[in-house]
């Protein structure tokens, strides 16, 4: 809000030095506005660009904010149009070596196409709206080209400045990630094998990491065995210094988990809980974004018993949520959540969403059995 007001106050006063009038200010401040919005999406459009040139894996491209419009999937690209479009977000990541090196080059791109959009604003828009639009393009260019990683955001800075000269165990973390990819994307189709396979393979090459230990708890995850993968988490936790970035994933990881762990009774509610609890709130504080967590808060509801809110965030959960897994995992704290106020139609057209997206889901595969009962 602040970076918003200083903004507004500046592209005012260069239209008032300027003395071309009040309409002229209105204009800067559109220009501003439109300038805010393109300039983020130059700079993602060319990490997209640079990544398809250089060979990184685009798991899923997201057009707009809110809720979901439509979507569809391509290879093994899912396609993602959102009802407000004026963001583009997509999912990332390393597939093949060189990784260091693929993963610079696609931020240079991404750092060219931004820098050309500058140019583009100051050299072919003109007036107000155009000196609006250029400062405002200027002003988060040099935002993006700072060295910033918070969850869920590189910038591209970072990519530039910083990866090159990371040290362990974040570099083995970059260099494990194609393997961890390919487990990620068995896991997609259900393929728990093929995870497990990779994920040994992990184990063997890079032990103790995060990113073996995230995808050796994946694995666990998916076949049901959610206790075994807390206390796997927690021993990673205590033996090691995590930087804030990544516990802020692991604790929201840990979380879910630990709710799962207590709704599927592998370990007691009265011991496990308020960890839980504490975890997702830490996560939070270490700016993991809240409304990435409604569907883990869905179901903390459910285990409390306040069913109409499980619902509530449930759904939130499932509409915003990007991940395939993620979001049939919410389907089915849904379903739950309808069984529990006992609208078993609401929780069948639930269960139904959640099918659709990984039916052999040790929580989908239960829900299902559980209305086939009732």
């Amino acid at each position: 809000m602040l970076v918003t007001v200083v903004g507004a106050v500046v592209l005012a006063a260069v239209e008032l030095v300027l003395g071309t009038g009040f309409a002229s200010v209105a204009a800067s401040w559109a220009g501003g506005v439109v300038g805010a919005i393109l300039l983020p999406v130059a700079t993602q459009a060319g990490l997209l660009l640079g990544s398809v040139i250089f060979g990184l894996r685009v798991r899923q491209v997201v057009f707009g904010a809110m809720r979901e419009v439509a979507s569809f999937k391509r290879g093994s690209t899912t396609f993602t149009f959102r009802s407000l479009p004026v963001t583009l977000r997509a999912q990332i990541g390393p597939w093949r070596s060189p990784v260091i090196l693929r993963c610079w080059l696609a931020g240079l791109v991404s750092a060219l196409l931004g820098v050309a959009a500058v140019a583009a604003a100051w050299l072919v828009v003109p007036g107000a709206f155009g000196r609006g639009l250029a400062l405002a393009m200027s002003a988060f260019m040099l935002v993006k080209l700072w060295p910033k990683r918070v969850p869920l955001t590189t910038s591209t800075g970072w990519l530039l400045f910083s990866l090159p000269r990371i040290k362990d165990p974040e570099r083995s973390d970059f260099l494990a990630a194609p393997v961890a990819a390919r487990a990620y994307e068995a896991l997609r189709s259900g393929d728990l094998d093929t995870a497990q396979t990779h994920a040994d393979e992990l184990a063997e090459r890079f032990p103790g990491i995060n990113a073996t230990v995230s995808c050796q708890i994946a694995v666990l995850e998916s076949r049901g065995l959610y206790a075994p993968g807390v206390l796997l988490l927690l021993k990673f936790l205590s033996d090691n210094d995590v930087p804030p970035r990544k516990m802020s994933y692991l604790l929201a990881g840990l979380a879910g988990l630990g709710f799962k762990a207590i709704e599927s009774g592998q370990m007691p509610a009265e011991s496990l809980l308020p960890t839980a609890k504490k975890a997702l709130e830490d996560a939070v504080q270490l700016g993991y974004p809240e409304f990435e967590l409604n569907g883990t808060n869905g179901l903390l509801a459910l285990i409390e018993g306040d069913a109409d809110n499980a619902v509530r965030l449930a759904t939130s959960g499932a509409e915003y949520n990007h991940s395939p897994l993620s979001r049939a995992d919410d389907f089915a704290t849904l379903a739950r959540a309808h069984m529990a106020l006992r609208d078993n139609a609401a929780a069948r057209a639930a269960l139904a969403r959640a099918e659709e997206l990984a039916p052999w889901s040790p929580r989908v595969t239960e829900t299902r059995q559980r209305l086939s009962v009732s």
